[in-house]
C-alpha cells in the first residue's frame, strides 16, 4: 500500500524542514512519496526544496492553497492521500495505527484527535475528535482537521477541492463526501499535529468571511437536534475526560516523544501573545 503525502507550500521557510522530517520519520520503512506544491515562494523556501532529494517538487504558480492541493493529487501514485499543510507533522504512533486501519477493514477514511501546538511547539491543546460524524453534523461544523484525516485517492476522484475558496473548501469537499456516502474510521490516537501560530490562513484570514454552509440553515430543528447528539454521544465516548496523552513530533530536526498527564480540551481563540 502506497501513500502519497501531498504538502502545499508558499513562503514556508520558517516551518518547512520539520514538516519535511517528520514525514521522513513517520514514513520510515513504508512505501510513499511526498509531494510538494509551491507557488513559486520568494522567501527561500523553493531554493531549499530544491536541495531535498527524496521529495517530489512541483513549483509553479498557483489559485491558492486548493488548487496546489489538486494539483499534487493529480499526479500522485499512491493508494492513500495524506494532506499535510507545511507547517503541519505526524504524530507516527497515530500514523501507523491509521495505516493499520486501512490494511484490515474495508474503510475510505481515517480519522482522529488533533494536538495543537503553538508556534514553539509548546502544547496548547488536544481537539479530541473522536465522534464518528453523520451527514447532519458536518452541516453545522467540521468535525475533523485535515492532518487527521487520511482517505483513499478514490475519494478525491469522484470530487477534488473546490478552488471557489481560499480557506473553508475541505470543509466544503469533507461534506460533499459524506453526501456521496463514506465509509469512515475514528481512532482514539492522534494522527496529525497543528501549529497554531498566528500566520495560519485560518487565523489570518476568519472563516466568517467564507461560508461553507451558505445553504444550509443552522437554526433548523434538526439541525440543534444533531448538536446535541454529538455532544452527548461525545460524553458517553469519554470525549471530555483529560486522559493522558501520548505523541511525537520533530523538534530541532529530531523526533520527540511527548506525554500530557492531563492535556487541556477546550478550544480557545487564539492567542498571539504565546507566541513570544
Amino acid at each position: 500500500m502506497k501513500l502519497s503525502i501531498v504538502t502545499p507550500s508558499f513562503n514556508s521557510i520558517r516551518y518547512i524542514a520539520q514538516c519535511i522530517e517528520s514525514v521522513r520519520y513517520c514514513c520510515r520503512g513504508l512505501q510513499y512519496e511526498h509531494i510538494i506544491v509551491d507557488g513559486l515562494s520568494r522567501d527561500g523556501t523553493l531554493e531549499y526544496l530544491r536541495t531535498q532529494p527524496d521529495i517530489r517538487l512541483i513549483a509553479e504558480l498557483d489559485s491558492g492553497m486548493y488548487d496546489a492541493l489538486n494539483k499534487g493529487i493529480r499526479v500522485a501514485s499512491g493508494e492513500i492521500i495524506c494532506h499535510l499543510n507545511s507547517d503541519e507533522q505526524y504524530s507516527r504512533p497515530g500514523f501507523l495505527k491509521a495505516l493499520d486501519v486501512f490494511k484490515s477493514k474495508d474503510v475510505d477514511a481515517v480519522m482522529s484527535p488533533t494536538v495543537m501546538l503553538d508556534g514553539q511547539l509548546r502544547f496548547m491543546q488536544l481537539f479530541n475528535q473522536i465522534v464518528k460524524p453523520t451527514l447532519l453534523d458536518v452541516y453545522w461544523h467540521m468535525p475533523v482537521q485535515t492532518c487527521s484525516l487520511l482517505y483513499r485517492k478514490s475519494l478525491w476522484g469522484r470530487e477534488p477541492y473546490s478552488t471557489k475558496f481560499r480557506i473553508v473548501s475541505d470543509h466544503v469537499w469533507f461534506r460533499k463526501q459524506m453526501e456521496l456516502g463514506i465509509e469512515l474510521h475514528v481512532q482514539r490516537e492522534p494522527i496529525g499535529i497543528f501549529l497554531w501560530h498566528g500566520e495560519n490562513l485560518s487565523s489570518a484570514n476568519p472563516s466568517t468571511e467564507e461560508n461553507a454552509l451558505v445553504d444550509i440553515d443552522r437554526n433548523l430543528r434538526e439541525i440543534r437536534r444533531a448538536k446535541r447528539s454529538y455532544r452527548f454521544r461525545k460524553l458517553l465516548l469519554g470525549g471530555y475526560l483529560r486522559l493522558r496523552l501520548h505523541y511525537e513530533l520533530i523538534e530541532n530536526q529530531q523526533p520527540v516523544a511527548k506525554h500530557i498527564i492531563f492535556p487541556r480540551l477546550k478550544i480557545r481563540r487564539f492567542d498571539k501573545s504565546r507566541q513570544s
